[in-house]
């Protein structure tokens, strides 16, 4: 994509900020331009920089969208017969009903002014998760902004020109009005439900494999006697309900299960068209055969379904944890065809997991004394966001002996650097349970005492 073309979509950018920050003055009484919202127009203008700088030039996946979107229009039982598309039918009725509607040229670069609008509002919603788990400064609140708002997967998702800021952006969603319902301790009545339930099997029209954070949703708080319960049987078919709406084609045409169930396969054909398939880490390291990628799926099918019954089971955990932990363990054992494009949506949410550990009430030399192994752990996770650059350039180097492509280090890099994050979480994680029995114990002593 050209200089002018990169120009149009920078001024309708703009146009759409400038709307957008007026509707939310004079309608939403919320004044994002006012001195204590101002930080936010810095990562907003990061995430917009690394949009542009991408060039939206791989032009396949919106392609694959669009003609799913014109084929359920005209002839929806041959809907897995466009080339790609491995979706739900939601994501093409999606597509039906906004961007084919209107001419190919047309409709890619309102595409990609999707993508920038609902990736500045996933920005704002993350924002507003930060202030609902209580992270008070706005310069740390800037912090965790900034580091979700630039990096290589973001520009790698311009790009290709993917949807996944609206597969982060319903997550956040959904995570954010279940904090704020806790935090104003309303009930979750069914209108509740509806809404959310909604927005997760949309959802998951775009990412299929994200099916085990549904079950953790929605059987978090139900316990094994109240399984069947009236009020959680009614979730039960509110689920059902939304999911045969969203895709009434498999109803219509039964046979689409079975083609979108081809789509559970997709890994296993990339390998037998390219002959070798790489894991997302390991690409560099180990080739796999179509046979040994088979079973190393079912593999990982396995130990996520384990890990999402752990993680049903652990009622101590917030729903916001859960999902995190999850999408730390899917971004080792993931089993999509392009791993790469999710990574975003994973790490954004693996960030949420170092918010409680920040120790805010210290400043200076003090902060950084007192938040060390959280900053090892941030600062690790910024360099994820930024070592898979290093690969774009076909690069060998001598060493050992021997020539070495610099993909092979930087994968090795990825390893030690995600290691290095998870360790500091969990000795965040069994420092802050020490300081809690060590409170527990004081107030038990001071009771007997009494």
């Amino acid at each position: 994509m050209d200089l002018f073309f990169l120009t149009i979509i920078a001024i309708l950018i703009i146009f759409f900020l400038i709307i957008f920050f007026c509707i939310s003055f004079f309608w939403l009484d919320q004044n994002y331009l006012s001195k204590e919202n101002l930080y936010l127009l810095i990562p907003i203008i990061c995430f917009i920089g690394w949009g542009l700088s991408s060039k939206h030039i791989i032009i396949f996946d919106f392609l694959c969208l669009y003609r799913a979107g014109r084929q359920i229009l005209t002839n929806p039982a041959a809907l897995y017969k466009v080339y790609g598309y491995v979706y739900l039918p939601s994501l093409a009725i999606f597509f039906a009903f906004t961007f084919s509607l209107i001419p190919e040229v047309v409709s890619f670069f309102a595409f990609i002014l999707f993508n920038y609008i609902t990736g500045v509002f996933a920005i704002l919603e993350f924002n507003k998760i930060l202030i609902l788990m209580d992270v008070k400064k706005k310069e740390h609140r800037f912090m965790f902004l900034i580091l979700i708002s630039n990096g290589f997967y973001i520009w790698l998702i311009f790009l290709s020109n993917q949807f996944k800021f609206l597969v982060l952006l319903l997550l956040l969603l959904i995570i954010r009005r279940e904090l704020q319902y806790k935090r104003e301790r309303k009930e979750k009545n069914r209108n509740y439900y509806i809404i959310n339930y909604g927005l997760f099997i949309f959802m998951l029209g775009m990412s299929p494999y994200f099916v085990f954070l549904l079950f953790i949703y929605v059987f978090q708080e139900i316990q094994l006697k109240d399984l069947f319960k009236k009020k959680n049987v009614e979730n039960y078919f509110i689920v059902v309900l939304w999911f045969i709406i969203q895709n009434f084609t498999f109803m219509l045409y039964p046979s689409q299960i079975f083609e979108a169930l081809k789509g559970v396969n997709r890994p296993v054909s990339h390998i037998q068209r390219y002959y070798h398939f790489y894991s997302t880490y390991l690409r560099y390291l180990i080739v796999f055969t179509a046979a040994q990628m088979r079973v190393l799926i079912l593999t990982f099918i396995v130990i996520l379904t384990i890990i999402t019954m752990v993680l049903i089971y652990i009622r101590s955990l917030n729903i916001e944890e859960k999902f995190s932990l999850f999408l730390l363990a899917y971004l080792f054992f993931g089993i999509t065809s392009q791993p790469e494009l999710i990574a975003h949506v994973c790490l954004s949410f693996v960030l949420l997991l170092f918010v409680p550990f920040l120790k805010q009430e210290f400043t200076g030399s003090e902060f950084i004394q007192k938040n060390r192994v959280f900053l090892i752990g941030v600062i690790s996770f910024l360099l994820i966001n930024h070592i898979n650059f290093l690969r774009k350039p076909q690069i060998y180097i001598g060493a050992f002996g021997r020539v070495i492509f610099i993909g092979f280090l930087v994968t090795l890099g990825v390893i030690i650097l995600y290691t290095i994050m998870i360790l500091c979480l969990f000795t965040l994680y069994i420092k802050n349970n020490d300081i809690t029995n060590e409170d527990q114990d004081a107030s038990t002593g001071e009771k007997s005492l009494d």
